[in-house]
């Protein structure tokens, strides 16, 4: 039997990915999106989805900490991704499958978009700019597996009826 809770609270992730870093932070991608939205939807929506990947955790911890600067808007979306859909699927197992398949469904629409919107991936994922890139996908995927695992324990154990 297929788990209905689950796949929704993927979903819910998915669309709540598109404008999570609005909740938190509007400023600053919003300008770029304006520019793009009237002539390439492709390029406005990839970069939507891309917003989400610009906190560089790994520059964070090799630099100077302070409190403020790790709690970037992206970290707190994606905490907050995870949170929803982890309390949608329900339990804590469940709760940390649905965020960190949000983080990587995520991951592919921003390249698949990127690509077909001609972006240039590969300065990306290379150079200086690959340990930024990692960084955004790492906090990504460690702001969805918290976000994740207190939703689920929070929305209580999984149980299934027949």
């Amino acid at each position: 039997m297929a788990s209905y809770r689950l796949i929704f609270g993927i979903l819910i992730g998915i669309i709540l990915s598109f404008l999570s870093v609005f909740f938190f932070n509007m400023e600053s991608i919003f300008n770029q999106i304006e520019i793009y939205a009237d002539t390439d939807l492709l390029k406005a929506t990839a970069l939507l989805i891309g917003a989400n990947f610009k906190f560089d955790i790994i520059a964070f911890f090799t630099g100077s900490l302070t409190v403020s600067g790790f709690f970037a808007a992206q970290l707190l979306a994606w905490l907050f991704i995870g949170y929803i859909s982890g309390t949608i699927a329900k339990g804590l197992r469940r709760g940390i499958i649905a965020g960190l398949l949000v983080v990587v469904v995520d991951i592919l629409l921003w390249i698949i978009l990127s690509i077909v919107s001609g972006e240039d991936l590969m300065a990306l994922f290379q150079g200086t700019q690959l340990s930024e890139t990692l960084g955004g996908i790492i906090s990504g995927l460690l702001g969805a597996f918290i976000g994740g695992s207190i939703g689920g324990l929070i929305s209580g154990p999984f149980e299934e009826f027949y």
